[in-house]
């Protein structure tokens, strides 16, 4: 489903009216080194400045909005769409992240990365528990002959 916003001026919950924040910067990076800047973007969130200048794709889990394809890149398996807005990852829907005057927001298409660090306990203990199983076959076998004769 493609979603394009009208009016990205004001929007209003409740009786709350909202303004909409001015001077947004938007990047998209693709994961593949392009990457695309807007400047001067104004909106109440950050669904409705990222689809008032790009195709998006949407997947709606009840009232929460999740992006999952732009400008025709869907996410797929691991590989998706994650946004950062001032250099911090959002963790929230992006219809329900509101903007301020002035925010940056990043679009990176990637995988999530594990952290893996190396654990310097691994190779001592696999080889401490080698040897250990070496000696116990040992043991066993050398018990075992001794009641064979």
């Amino acid at each position: 489903m493609l979603l394009g916003l009208i009016s990205p001026a004001h929007a209003q919950t409740s009786s709350e009216v909202i303004t909409a924040a001015e001077g947004i910067s938007l990047t998209i990076d693709f994961g593949n080194e392009t990457i695309t800047d807007y400047v001067d973007l104004n909106g109440t969130n950050v669904l409705e400045v990222t689809s008032s200048v790009l195709d998006v794709e949407i997947q709606w889990f009840g009232p929460l909005a999740y992006i999952k394809g732009i400008e025709g890149l869907i996410g797929e398996g691991e590989y998706g769409w994650q946004y950062w807005v001032n250099g911090e990852f959002a963790s929230i829907a992006v219809n329900l992240y509101s903007l301020e005057d002035g925010d940056t927001v990043l679009w990176r298409y990637s995988s999530p990365d594990p952290v893996t660090q190396a654990d310097p306990t691994f190779i001592p203990g696999v080889i401490i528990t080698a040897a250990s199983g070496f000696g116990f076959i040992a043991i066993v076998y050398i018990q075992s002959t001794r009641r064979i004769r």
